[in-house]
């Protein structure tokens, strides 16, 4: 592997925001330098072809908020059903919310644009009439009536300073086009009853599902408090309400809103303990979740009954791993007094920007994050390592009780075990990859945001991960931004000065519901790189924003409409203070992407194993267990709990090439019964390592 010699510098959080209303990191980054050189590792998994099938066409040429122009969770482009009920209008076409400022100085506004199905651009508008400071929207939409539903804050009763949550419809249904907004109504608002300690309510979430009662639609709100004390840990208020066409009236009519709040939320904002990272996600058979990260806990709270009530259910997600040392012996992370750090990877609070959805006829529920390495002194210093930032797929198998995640860009030994990617051990055998003619240890070179200007605001503010799906082909995609490249240039790595300011657009595909992936897809706007599309020439794409429909075009090809903000000045100025206050513009447009049978049959970095799922599982007493060698080898067959305890070898000989059938009775080594819960059974040869989950139930 080709490597490079950079410094990374971590730098603490600097500048005042310009906006009260943006998210703000509650860890200090790390204000030290240490150096390393970043490495190149080789693509492991086919990447999809992708195309233009509309080249960027601009919605608005001049908006001076450059960040963010959707909201941090949730969905900004929706498409509509094809008719439009009561009265059959066609529809078929698409709604996007993004947030608008047409001068420096001017107030920035909730806007919208309606795509008719030929992807004619209507001119945008504001959706309120309300000349008042508005943001962060999300769309949802009505599958019957052909309406969307938009979110947004702002300080609607310009009474108080507090801001409120507020929402509006368009009438599509009535006029068989748009423009028909209803006035805009708060349905989280300061203080909200029974919310009385909280001041303001931000970031509102809205989806659409189906509602018990027969008929009617129930609309899913959340909106995440900002408590007195200032302190945002992102705990939030979920509320729905059922819907229905009122042809009497020519309007929609809305029951009372139901809400509530989520202990453990509660809990770890009142001790000030985690920052709940999620989003939400509704099915189409009445289920609701909560789904995210807080440091090393993973969690949802899931509905069964239309988001009526919920159960909690969390996974540690904490792995230890060795800190390296480079070839003068002093370890890379290192305490405050000099002594080798203790590291770890956990979920990444960065990773915060994506919407969650369900998948797999509702059987998991899927988002995109990312990892991150810390160590034990820096975590209780509330601190932390800004630039290592790895992104991952994470998905919850709702019959199985657990968490599983893929690592997305860069992989280790294999995407699908159970060990995270550690940038300097890519072959996972506990020993440094390789170094540099310095003899500093190399890292794999991952940055999956576009700002490289400060760290973390680069990961915290600029990352911005998105998802979409076709259930009936088992299609998903994630969509980011890549900033490697920018990286090295931002750090004057030879070679790369001609990627300074310039961003990617990476694009990985999945064929089986999220649980295999591809290689991703770069998108860019350099002439000479093998990944430039001239569609985006003179641009700097960034916030990317997809629908979260693939339309299917044929057996291995579908269509994902996509907007994004073309700045006019690397980085954004509004409100973080980078680049020049220059705006720029809002595009929107549709991609071809292929979706290759390879994707979900060469992803298997080393075929010369298989490691089957046990069999039953979730088991009780006994479970099988089948693996195969293509070649002989010394092997090693344990079991180990979630601490990563070994509690049982079950193989540990010479094999020849063959297939082999083990069984486990749920003993340990001293042939004691192990109680219920979830195991990892772990295969081992001379140059291979896979790893799988087993649920014992007692």
């Amino acid at each position: 592997m080709k490597g490079i010699i950079c410094f990374i510098l971590l730098i603490s959080l600097a500048g005042i925001l310009g906006s009260m209303d943006i998210q703000q990191p509650n860890r200090e980054a790390i204000d030290r330098k240490f150096i390393c050189r970043t490495i190149e590792p080789a693509a492991a998994r086919t990447a999809p072809v992708v195309t233009f099938e509309l080249a960027p066409q601009i919605i608005t040429p001049g908006t001076y908020y450059d960040y963010m122009l959707g909201s941090y969770n949730g969905c900004t482009l929706k498409m509509q059903p094809a008719i439009s009920e009561p009265y059959l209008f066609p529809a078929d076409g698409y709604y996007h919310s993004f947030m608008f400022q047409q001068t420096v100085s001017s107030d920035r506004r909730v806007y919208y644009t309606y795509i008719d199905a030929s992807y004619n651009i209507s001119t945008p508008n504001a959706i309120s009439a309300n000349s008042i400071r508005e943001g962060y929207s999300t769309v949802a939409m009505d599958p019957v009536t052909a309406n969307p539903f938009v979110t947004w804050h702002c300080d609607l009763d310009q009474v108080d300073p507090e801001w409120e949550c507020v929402m509006s419809y368009d009438m599509y249904n009535v006029i068989g086009g748009s423009g028909l907004w209803k006035q805009p109504f708060a349905f989280f608002f300061a203080p909200t009853p029974g919310f009385e300690q909280y001041n303001e309510i931000w970031w509102p979430v809205v989806h659409v599902g189906p509602s018990p009662t027969a008929g009617l639609r129930r609309i899913h709100v959340y909106g995440n408090y900002v408590p007195a004390s200032g302190l945002a840990n992102y705990n939030c208020i979920y509320a729905y309400v059922d819907v229905d066409y009122d042809d009497a009236n020519f309007d929609m009519s809305l029951s009372e809103w139901t809400y509530q709040s989520f202990p453990k939320f509660d809990y770890w904002q009142d001790n000030s303990l985690k920052r709940a990272i999620k989003d939400m996600a509704v099915s189409d058979d009445g289920q609701v979740a909560f789904i995210g990260h807080a440091n090393d806990s993973l969690f949802i709270y899931h509905s069964v009954d239309y988001g009526e009530t919920f159960e909690l259910y969390m996974q540690n997600a904490h792995w230890d791993v060795f800190n390296p040392q480079n070839q003068d012996d002093s370890y890379v992370f290192e305490n405050s007094d000099g002594s080798p750090a203790e590291v770890f990877i956990e979920p990444n609070g960065d990773g915060g920007h994506y919407n969650a959805m369900f998948t797999d006829n509702n059987s998991k529920i899927l988002y995109m994050t990312a990892f991150g390495i810390n160590t034990v002194e820096t975590q209780s210093n509330q601190q932390y390592y800004p630039a290592h930032f790895h992104p991952k797929i994470l998905y919850y198998d709702i019959s199985a009780g657990i968490f599983d995640f893929v690592d997305l860009q860069f992989t280790g030994v294999d995407a699908y075990d159970e060990q995270p990617m550690i940038p300097y051990d890519l072959d996972e055998d506990g020993e440094v990859d390789s170094y540099d003619n310095n003899g500093f240890v190399e890292f794999a070179n991952i940055w999956p945001s576009f700002w490289v200007g400060d760290y973390q605001y680069g990961a915290f503010h600029y990352s911005n991960f998105k998802c979409a799906k076709n259930e009936d082909k088992g299609w998903v995609i994630a969509i980011f931004q890549d900033g490697r490249y920018a990286w090295e240039a931002f750090w004057e790595t030879p070679g790369y000065e001609d990627w300074a300011e310039t961003s990617q657009i990476a694009i990985c595909v999945s064929r089986d519901h999220g649980i295999t992936w591809s290689e991703p897809a770069y998108l860019n706007a350099k002439t000479d790189d093998e990944n430039y599309y001239p569609e985006l020439a003179d641009m700097i794409p960034c916030f990317v924003y997809c629908c979260d429909y693939i339309e299917e075009i044929d057996d291995t090809h579908g269509r994902v409409p996509v907007v994004f903000f073309d700045d006019n000045s690397y980085g954004s100025y509004n409100p973080n203070g980078h680049g020049q206050p220059t705006g720029g513009a809002q595009v929107f447009a549709v991609l071809n992407i292929e979706f290759p049978e390879s994707s979900t049959s060469d992803n298997e970095i080393s075929p010369a194993i298989t490691l089957s799922q046990n069999y039953p599982n979730p088991f009780n007493p006994t479970t099988t267990i089948k693996y195969s060698l293509a070649t002989g080898s010394r092997v090693e067959l344990q079991v180990f709990n979630l601490k990563g305890q070994l509690v049982r070898t079950l193989v540990d000989q010479e094999n020849p090439a063959g297939e082999y059938t083990v069984t486990w009775n749920g003993t340990d080594n001293n042939n004691l019964s192990v109680t219920s819960g979830v195991y990892l059974y772990r295969l081992k040869t001379e140059s291979n390592i896979k790893i799988r989950k087993m649920i014992l139930l007692r």
